[in-house]
């Protein structure tokens, strides 16, 4: 499911991250991340989320891909080694795993259990 709904977005190619959102400080955690291309603004909303690492984020931020990774994915060991310093408040881990790969500036690893899209500006889903 995460991974359609990401692809119908073309995984926000060429979108600039502006916010990060992280609370509360209770089960279940989220984690909200604010992009926004010219005028259209989304949120992607990430739901019970266990483990959270957020490397060179800058004054730009500009995302090349937001993408699921799977255990057969090539990355998936290195996004795993990228988790695995992060803070963990939980024994549990999340059912997903993403990774938002960098064109500039943030990259960011994301162990969660749902995901959700809300177009907050003028640009629905392309498709």
């Amino acid at each position: 499911m995460s991974i359609t709904l990401l692809d119908e977005w073309n995984n926000f190619h060429d979108w600039y991250l502006d916010s990060i959102t992280i609370g509360p400080n209770s089960e279940p955690r989220r984690v909200v991340l604010g992009l926004h291309r010219q005028e259209a603004r989304v949120t992607i909303d990430f739901s019970g989320v266990t483990c959270l690492v957020l490397d060179g984020l800058g004054l730009l931020n500009i995302v090349y891909a937001i993408e699921v990774i799977e255990p057969t994915d090539e990355n998936h060991a290195r996004v795993r080694a990228a988790l695995e310093k992060g803070e963990r408040l939980s024994d549990r881990s999340g059912g997903q795993t993403v990774f938002m790969y960098s064109t500039l500036g943030a990259e960011l690893a994301i162990e969660f259990d749902a995901l959700s899209i809300r177009s907050i500006g003028s640009e629905a889903a392309p498709g």
